[in-house]
């Protein structure tokens, strides 16, 4: 039955039945409830579905309601942040291969925040190869992945270093291109089926820089971390290569947040000439975005995508107006949209501080 809580929290049946039951099945360790409902029902006891964040609250007693009501959950409770309209992701062959880039002891220093920086070597080279699907073991908040210079040699694998730290390795320095982001609460990311992350050509990634965030807010001290990625990929080439394009705010004491805001707005610009001159010679029929990653840190509320073409603004790009910093994942967009050069986006950041006393400076 279709049932609301008001401010006392208090369970009431809705008037306006609007939860359909699709089927029901139990044995004797499951019960399955399938039901469905329109995403805008006009109620305003209902909380419309949309392609934001939507926070699922769920909770069960052993014994069925009886005529008196509902029975008190006591502990049998929980909550979880889903994409209800998120496509279904591909499944893969279990027997494709891999490589993994992951760090080996590394300690997480007993402080609030750490980038971590470490080199490694693709190995499959001297033919071309797509990666399929990135997963992730972790203990982190994110992972970056940067394409470094070509000209390197063996030697700058030996050890990683704290990133941005006056005595960080040189070769550091030519890590510039991001070609794969994963965020805190994120899943595997799998390419479509016509799309592949191009690998073991002349002019692929030969030696990437994986940069780890560490979040230890508590200075906890001893960790160790052996977290990183997987990379899947497969002989049987896909249609197009995959990249990244990097859009919002860049990380600069310009960009703060005052305390005590309850909203607070940033705007990242990737104006129209940046994207002339990004696309124009390369990409002048453009680039096809299917896949859209948005990131913030703990005073993010809300994150959206707009996209300008002529000078005339387009269906919103991605959006999540529901943020959760715990649940980063990439939305697969439902329809490929294309960039051209000569279009411009805005990254429009939402912020909330109002349990902050202390200016916010924002972080990668």
């Amino acid at each position: 039955q279709d049932y609301f809580t008001d401010e006392n929290r208090v369970l009431k049946k809705d008037p306006q039945q609007d939860y359909h039951l699709e089927y029901a099945m139990e044995n004797s360790t499951h019960t399955i409830l399938a039901f469905s409902r329109e995403l805008h029902t006009c109620d305003t006891n209902d909380k419309s579905i949309t392609e934001s964040t939507v926070r699922v609250i769920w909770a069960y007693h052993h014994k069925d309601m009886g005529e008196a009501g509902q029975n008190y959950h006591g502990s049998n409770r929980g909550t979880k942040s889903l994409r209800l309209l998120n496509p279904e992701k591909e499944v893969l062959s279990a027997s494709l291969p891999y490589f993994d880039l992951t760090n080996k002891d590394v300690p997480v220093p007993d402080k609030d925040t750490t980038y971590w920086c470490q080199m490694f070597k693709i190995p499959v080279q001297h033919e071309k190869h797509h990666v399929t699907k990135v997963s992730h073991e972790n203990l982190v908040h994110h992972i970056l992945l940067y394409q470094c210079s070509s000209n390197l040699n063996d030697s700058v694998l030996d050890y990683g270093h704290e990133c941005y730290h006056p005595n960080m390795p040189d070769s550091f320095l030519t890590c510039e291109t991001v070609i794969f982001a994963w965020a805190i609460g994120g899943e595997g990311f799998t390419y479509p089926p016509h799309v592949g992350l191009s690998i073991g050509t002349a002019a692929d990634p030969q030696f990437v820089l994986m940069e780890v965030h560490y979040d230890n807010p508590s200075y906890t001290e001893g960790l160790i971390d052996n977290s990183g990625l997987r990379l899947i990929y497969t002989p049987v080439l896909r249609k197009y290569d995959a990249g990244v394009i990097e859009a919002g705010l860049w990380v600069s004491l310009f960009h703060n947040i005052p305390p005590g805001m309850p909203e607070f707005v940033s705007e990242g610009h990737c104006t129209l000439e940046c994207l002339e001159e990004a696309l124009g010679a390369e990409r002048p029929a453009g680039i096809h975005v299917f896949a859209v990653l948005l990131h913030a840190h703990l005073a993010g509320r809300a994150i959206r995508m707009r996209h300008f073409h002529n000078g005339e603004e387009q269906k919103l790009l991605a959006y999540d107006d529901e943020f959760d910093f715990n649940f980063q994942e990439f939305q697969y967009l439902k329809e490929e949209r294309t960039i051209l050069p000569g279009d411009n986006l805005i990254t429009e950041c939402h912020y909330s501080t109002v349990d902050r006393v202390r200016m916010t400076w924002v972080r990668k």
